[in-house]
Order: C-alpha cells, then structure tokens, then sequence
C-alpha cells in the first residue's frame, strides 16, 4: 500500500455519505417542501438548505453580527468564525459556508477517526468501525452546519497525536476544538490518560514533565474566549451565566430529570435509547487494557450527555466516535452482521434526516 492509500477507504465512505446525504435531503424537500417550523430560507439549493436548521442560524448570525444576545456566547467562536472567513474567500453566502465548512471537517474527522482506529486494531476493524460511525442514525449532523464535525475532527486527531507521544501537539489540537464546541474538552481524558500511560502518576516525574503543558492548553485556548467575553460584554463568563436564556431549564436536563418526568419531549427517550450504542462501546472500552486511552474520552463524554446534555443527545453521541471500535471488533468477527446492522443504522439516519431537513425538532 502507497503511503497515502490508506486514506481511500475513509475518502470513499466520505463521497458515498454525502452523496447521499445531499441527495436524500434534496428528494425529501422537493417531494414534499412543507416545513414544520416556518423559518428563513437560507439556500435555492434545497438539499444544501435542508442541512442548515436550528443552530445553524445562531452560527448565521454570530458571523453576520457577533455576539449580540447574551445567550449567543453559548456557541463557542471558532466554527462562525471559520465560516464567515470561508465566505469571504469564495463569495458563497454564510450558510452555504457554514454546511461547506462542516463537511471539509467531516472529510478530515473520518481520516482522522480512521487513522486511529487502524493503528489500534488493523484494517479489518478500522474499516467496520468507520462505517458503523457513518451509519449512526444521528451522524448526518457531520454533514449539517454545525461544528460538529469540527469536535471528532480535533478530538481524533489530538488522540492520535497523544497515542504517538506529541502531547504538546494534541493539546494545542483539541484546544482549537474546544472554541468550537466547549464538549470538546472532555477528550482531555483521554489526553491525560495517555500520559498517565506513558509517565505512571508519581507527581513530580508527571506534573514536571513539559508535556505536561499538553493537558493545560486546551483551557488555555478557552481562556482566549473568555478574555474576548470580558473585553467585549464585560463577562467572561457570559456563556455560562446566559446558558438557560433562550432554551430554558430542559437544555441541561439530564437522566435525573427525565426519572422524574419533568416534561421533556417525546423524542429524547428516543435519544436515550439510541445512545445505548455508544454508551455500550465505551464500556467496552475501558474493560479492554489497550483501548483504556479512548474510553477516557468515550465514557467522560457519554457520563456528561447522560448528566445534563440530554437535550442535543442526538448529535452529540454520534460525536462520541471512539465507542465504534469496539462495536467494530464485534462485528468485524461476525461479517453476516456488519451489513443489516449498517443498513438498519442508516435507514434510521434517513429517517432523522427527513424530520431535520423538514425543520421538525430534531436534536
């Protein structure tokens, strides 16, 4: 194999998912163009159009005004900013920008994401962990404006630095990922885990080791934000004081509340349930020695969403892309498998697609 022909594989599943992406969200729009929410029309192109919803209009906005409501701070800066430059460089409009920007990542989060798995557990396994990735029912959010892809997109490649021993590097990597969604902090686990791996915890040869600095970056770079917020709003800690404006209690609810049944959607048991995928994978992860670097990352992030993210649920466990390694082990043994599970995973995307590219509450 060339140097560069381990790529083909992540590049040909990219082409295939969004091709079909693009074109299922274009079908579904000019078969039937009713939306059930009446917003702005962003794009002519209507399956381009159908993957810019919900906070894709708050990042529209950001890039076109700033942070002009205090609860706008909650999105994190890098993505409209990366959007709005990616604007005036080609002269696409923003949202255009925007879901082209977060397809770019998606292309570089799945050779990264492969990449790892392929030096984990070979090419076999790589190969079947990518697809169950890219069939997860809510992985069509790596194609829609959202940042989405730009958290695996960091958090793979910072992992893959720290499992190489470049610590500074992912942490300069994922600390770029945090400005683009604060989530991506938690793939620092995995960060400290492979140190700890490498160094053990005595705390003078760990605390004193340069690479140490590695785990100290990522906050550094959210320090950077919250300087922006102080010179600009006079709070620095605005995304988190104005965290409930605009959404209410039920954008942090969590497990908790919804035992209680405090009112959450019909559809978030749906995520829940969903998320039992992920969830899975990452307990595999930490029950196998050699995996226990990735499901730092994996279980930190699926404790979290479980905690107080149940409400964007969806696609932020398809970010939680190291639980498909194991999950592609296991199906990697049994090939009979591999493929109605793929197809089953992606028949529910189609259906999640419709309801978002059709502006239902899909999250």
């Amino acid at each position: 194999m060339s140097r560069l022909g381990w790529a083909a594989f992540p590049v040909a599943t990219f082409l295939f998912t969004r091709t079909a992406i693009l074109a299922f969200a274009s079908w579904s729009l000019r078969m039937d163009p009713r939306l059930h929410f009446e917003g702005p029309p962003l794009l002519d192109v209507p399956s381009l159009g159908g993957l810019c919803r919900w906070d894709c209009l708050y990042y529209t906005h950001i890039a076109l005004e700033g942070y002009r409501e205090p609860f706008w701070t909650n999105f994190f800066p890098l993505f409209p900013l990366l959007g709005k430059g990616l604007s005036l460089l080609t002269g696409l409009s923003l949202p255009f920008a925007l879901v082209l920007l977060a397809n770019l990542a998606g292309l570089g989060a799945l050779l990264a994401v492969y990449r790892v798995f392929l030096e984990t557990e070979g090419e076999d396994v790589a190969r079947a962990g990518l697809i169950l990735f890219a069939a997860f029912p809510f992985a069509f959010f790596q194609a829609a404006g959202y940042p989405e892809s730009l958290m695996v997109l960091t958090s793979a490649l910072a992992v893959l630095l720290a499992l190489r021993g470049r610590h500074l590097a992912a942490g300069a990597v994922l600390g770029l990922g945090v400005l683009a969604r604060h989530l991506t902090i938690v793939a620092g686990l995995s960060l400290l885990a492979a140190q700890v791996r490498e160094r053990g915890l005595h705390p003078r040869r760990f605390l004193l080791h340069r690479d140490f600095l590695g785990l100290v970056l990522p906050f550094g770079f959210a320090a950077l934000y919250m300087v922006y917020l102080h010179a600009t709003r006079g709070e620095a800690f605005a995304w988190w004081t104005h965290r409930k404006e605009g959404w209410g209690e039920l954008a942090w609810f969590g497990l908790g509340d919804l035992a209680r049944g405090s009112g959450l959607p019909l559809e978030v048991y749906l995520y829940v349930l969903l998320s039992l995928v992920p969830a899975a994978g990452s307990v595999l992860l930490l029950r196998e020695p050699r995996w226990r670097v990735l499901g730092a990352f994996a279980a930190g992030l699926m404790i979290t969403l479980w905690t107080v993210g149940l409400a964007g649920l969806g696609r932020y466990s398809a970010s939680c892309w190291p639980a498909f390694l194991p999950l592609g082990v296991w199906l990697a043994r049994r090939p009979t498998l591999l493929l109605p599970s793929v197809c089953a995973s992606a028949l529910l995307q189609g259906l999640f697609l419709y309801l978002f590219a059709h502006w239902y509450n899909v999250n």
